[in-house]
């Protein structure tokens, strides 16, 4: 008897639970055009919601799975929507992110029965608030056209900010519109979190408006910190200095000159990020790389990259992008990469005589 009251249980339990989320938004599996002649149903138009979504993105599992079941989310879509979903990176979804520019994911396409595009939602939500976003997204004074229209009918950061961010959503370079700003808006309009997270995330390293942003460094670290806005800097670049200090540049599409590379690392310097930890060394790294100077960059690592701790994450990283310029070194380059490594041993003996000199010490300590 017990065992039937507990069976009971969860089998109203799971019928509770299908209640709740099987009424959630239907995804539809067709193709973008049968969406279309849905949609252009006489008897019945709607519109059409494409979710854009990539098989890495956790942010769209977590909606996929947690948000777009409920029923509040089913209640508001399936009757104005033909839904659907394509995966960015395979099939029809190649195609529907060339041409419609998705660039972040999760994207949310509002198309109408012809496939022209009404607006988009960026970004995860929970079903309530995305529901909000998308009745924000239809309303026309929310569209492209809509914000692009009020901003130039009055040119300030209460039109301008929102009319850069849907640019930079809809991949368009807000980059004008948010310099016209920086030209024109109040310092605490300019130097605020939001707009700087936006300019400085859009900005191109060494570009007008990033020498523009520069200038004014000071009153940017004091309005959120300076370790942020060296951090932020610093990562606009981190990832092309390292492709190009390791020599897989080429792979990945990578191009820069040795003169832009000397910029990059002079700025850099500026920075006075903590020499201490490998990352900071890479500008420097990638320089002496870029203009071929083996020589350089081996007394650059006996200098400086040899007293960085063998506890940073990038000082094996480091090591092992010198190991493989050995293939292309003379005799002379061979013997001095063999000393730095020679070196490194030494530090790691020293340290290591002396933990061994505390642990006696410890022992001797214990025994009395």
């Amino acid at each position: 008897m017990r065992k039937l009251i507990i069976l009971t249980i969860i089998c109203l339990s799971t019928f509770s639970w299908d209640l709740t989320f099987a009424q959630g938004i239907n995804f539809e599996t067709t193709s973008l055009a049968v969406a279309m002649g849905k949609a252009g149903n006489p008897a019945e138009p709607k519109l059409i919601l494409v979710d854009c979504y990539t098989t890495w993105c956790i942010p769209c599992l977590e909606m996929s799975q947690q948000e777009f079941p409920k029923k509040v989310a089913g209640d508001y879509f399936n009757s104005r929507f033909v839904s659907i979903k394509f995966d960015m990176e395979k099939g029809e979804g190649l195609e529907i992110g060339k041409k419609y520019k998705v660039t972040a994911y999760p994207t949310f396409l509002i198309l109408n029965a012809q496939g022209q595009e009404i607006n988009r939602v960026v970004g995860k939500a929970t079903a309530e608030e995305f529901i909000e976003k998308v009745k924000s997204a239809l309303d026309p004074k929310n569209s492209l056209a809509g914000l692009k229209a009020a901003y130039e009918e009055s040119k300030t950061m209460q039109t301008g900010f929102p009319y850069a961010l849907a640019l930079y959503q809809s991949s368009k370079d807000p980059s004008p519109v948010l310099e016209e700003l920086f030209d024109n808006a109040q310092d605490f309009e300019r130097f605020s979190k939001n707009y700087l997270e936006l300019a400085f995330g859009i900005t191109k390293f060494g570009s007008p408006f990033f020498r523009k942003l520069m200038l004014e460094k000071a009153k940017i670290d004091a309005a959120w910190g300076t370790e942020v806005t060296n951090r932020i800097i610093f990562d606009k670049i981190r990832k092309d200095m390292y492709q190009i200090a390791n020599e897989t540049a080429a792979k990945y599409n990578i191009v820069y000159t040795p003169k832009e590379v000397e910029e990059i690392a002079y700025t850099v310097s500026l920075l006075k990020l903590p020499q201490d930890k490998a990352e900071s060394h890479m500008c420097r790294l990638a320089l002496y790389v870029i203009n071929q100077d083996l020589d350089g960059l081996i007394a650059y690592y006996k200098r400086h990259i040899a007293l960085i701790p063998n506890t940073d994450v990038f000082k094996d990283m480091l090591d092992g992008m010198l190991m493989q310029k050995m293939a292309k070194a003379n005799e002379k380059q061979k013997i001095a990469i063999k000393e730095y490594f020679t070196g490194l041993v030494k530090i790691h003996d020293r340290e290591a005589q002396r933990y061994r000199s505390l642990a006696e010490n410890l022992n001797r300590t214990a025994v009395k």
